[in-house]
């Protein structure tokens, strides 16, 4: 499972609109990835302080952010809802490829450092 962090300073502060709460913040890959056919690692947003929301989320953007002057890995990741905020995946892709079923994340998935920003209905 991965862990998200703390909503952090480091990005912009939760922004509360009247229709929707957007949370950004860090997260780290748990030590495997996903189990055979999850096609994903599991993330739980219920376990970040400051979001209101219980509600899946509306769009949720996953990116790295490398060092300035550290070259970005060539890889991507891709949110897939769940049936509520507990139990959605991100599914992780290198060069185009998922990246292997219940294996430990290796090269540019381990390496590199992932944001979340993470957009949910308010107080829903």
């Amino acid at each position: 499972m991965i862990t998200p962090g703390a909503l952090s300073g480091n990005y912009a502060q939760n922004d509360t609109t009247q229709a929707t709460q957007i949370a950004r913040f860090s997260i780290t890959l748990s030590g495997n990835y996903g189990t055979s056919n999850s096609h994903g690692d599991t993330i739980d947003f219920g376990k970040v302080y400051g979001i209101q929301s219980q509600s899946v989320p509306i769009r949720v953007f996953i990116y790295q952010q490398p060092a300035s002057g550290t070259a970005p890995g060539n890889c991507t990741a891709v949110f897939c809802p769940g049936t509520t905020i507990h139990n959605g995946v991100i599914a992780f892709f290198n060069g185009g490829t998922e990246l292997t079923e219940a294996s430990a994340y290796s090269g540019a998935a381990a390496s590199a450092v992932w944001v979340v920003e993470a957009v949910f209905p308010a107080m829903v």
